[in-house]
């Protein structure tokens, strides 16, 4: 088999990796570049016709692993796409949430004028994202299924995010029938909702994630940090914005928030908003999910750990924009995780100058990225071609993050009864791969470790 990464090699978007065996091709996830501008326009011209394409694997719905399905489809793509159930379920609203804010943010260009472009288009429109969404198939987990004579697959839980999988795929050789493992993203098994990954079975090869290769996460609970940022933003007249990605870490942040006010740590009447239609969808989704989560749900209304006291949630983009008039202490919650783009970007323009005010990144922020600028401390911060001073307070918990660290992904590979062969490992900057290289030849030696590059086949 002949595998050739188009994406996430020596970067943290875009995953993306085209499988070639028996005569067929089929990709495991399709996910959108982001970041910097380079890397973006990787997402108007694939390297593969799309029509050629026998079928699409995805390991979970974040729109980095998913977010290209819309721009296939509409290049000609008519085959499967094979998911969880959970997957499915997330897909169907985000992948149309995707494609409602590529003709926002097009139509904002053309209206203020600020795009190079005459006119500015969208990669895709909700039209596409509608044709994507009808190619879904769900397939069991731990069950083998075979799309293609000597080619079959099985899903095991990651523990990343809701429907979030790992998959194991099997293809003929000439020695037999052998097996690599797609990670997918890894979770680190401490997320307080979802459960965690399940054991890998025995395979010949891991392609494994390695997004913190070079670092640990902290281990403790976020609770008492979190519950001091935003005190100490609310308590001085401020407003706290949390750019969070709307699958996964909104729903860790809602569940660490209601606790703090159910507590008392912090004001119990403090509103909270979530200006992002797709996280409401992704919320209610978990409630129907409960064999995934680590709680017991009734009923399919937000409520329970998902809940909080002021929670409320806009639908449309005027009550997003109308979410600025509002100047009195509130936490506000919204997409992109990494300030790619979005709703959270004007929120960024209005909020930045005003030093009572802070800013809250609970994920992982990419090289190129804007959110990567203002963690990093730089002051020269440009939105839509305008220079916004920064004078809020920028914060940073990585508590939140639901990747594996390295000693997570080296616990969970240790789990095999042999290791494997060879190890790809991809989903990573630099400086992480390198890092995670040295720690797992560290540990099994005798295994060949490769550090994916994009556009590079590798033989298996």
């Amino acid at each position: 088999m002949k595998i050739t990464l188009y994406g996430a090699a020596g970067t943290v978007t875009g995953s993306r990796t085209l499988c070639e065996t028996s005569g067929k091709k089929f990709l495991v996830d399709a996910g959108l570049f982001q970041g910097p501008k380079d890397l973006r326009l990787l997402n108007w011209t694939a390297p593969f016709k799309s029509s050629t394409l026998d079928g699409i694997i995805l390991t979970h719905a974040h729109i980095d692993h998913t977010g290209l399905l819309p721009r296939l489809v509409k290049e000609g793509y008519s085959k499967p796409i094979w998911c969880s159930k959970g997957t499915a379920a997330l897909c169907k609203f985000m992948l149309l949430d995707a494609a409602k804010l590529q003709e926002e943010d097009a139509k904002y260009a053309n209206d203020s004028g600020y795009s190079h472009h005459k006119p500015a288009e969208p990669l895709y429109t909700i039209k596409d994202a509608e044709e994507a969404i009808r190619l879904l198939e769900v397939v069991e987990d731990e069950e083998w299924f075979s799309p293609f004579k000597n080619i079959s697959f099985r899903f095991y839980r990651a523990g990343h995010i809701l429907g979030s999988r790992f998959v194991q795929l099997s293809y003929p050789t000439s020695e037999g029938a052998k097996s690599i493992i797609f990670t997918g993203d890894l979770g680190n098994g401490r997320s307080r909702l979802i459960k965690p990954a399940q054991s890998p079975p025995q395979a010949d090869c891991v392609m494994l994630e390695s997004t913190y290769g070079d670092r640990l996460l902290p281990h403790e609970s976020p609770l008492p940090e979190l519950g001091e940022i935003i005190n100490k933003v609310t308590k001085r007249g401020g407003i706290l914005l949390i750019p969070a990605f709307a699958v996964g870490r909104t729903q860790d942040l809602l569940e660490a928030i209601g606790d703090l006010q159910r507590r008392g740590v912090i004001d119990s009447q403090l509103p909270v908003y979530v200006d992002s239609p797709m996280a409401r969808s992704a919320t209610k989704a978990h409630l129907k999910f409960p064999t995934e989560l680590l709680f017991h749900t009734e009923g399919s209304s937000v409520q329970g750990p998902l809940d909080t006291d002021q929670f409320r949630c806009t639908e449309s983009f005027e009550e997003s924009i109308a979410l600025q008039q509002i100047n009195t202490p509130h936490i506000l919650i919204s997409a992109s995780g990494m300030v790619t783009g979005g709703r959270i970007m004007h929120h960024l323009k209005l909020r930045l100058p005003d030093p009572k005010n802070g800013v809250l990144f609970v994920g992982y922020q990419a090289q190129g990225t804007k959110g990567r600028v203002l963690v990093s401390g730089e002051k020269d911060f440009r939105i839509h071609h305008q220079r916004i001073p920064v004078a809020a307070e920028i914060f940073q918990l990585h508590h939140f993050s639901a990747h594996a660290d390295y000693q997570d992904s080296m616990k969970w590979l240790s789990q095999m009864p042999v290791a494997p062969k060879k190890i790809i490992l991809n989903h990573g900057e630099p400086d992480a791969l390198t890092a995670l290289k040295d720690h797992l030849l560290e540990r099994w030696p005798e295994t060949e470790i490769v550090i994916a590059e994009q556009g590079e086949e590798i033989h298996l």
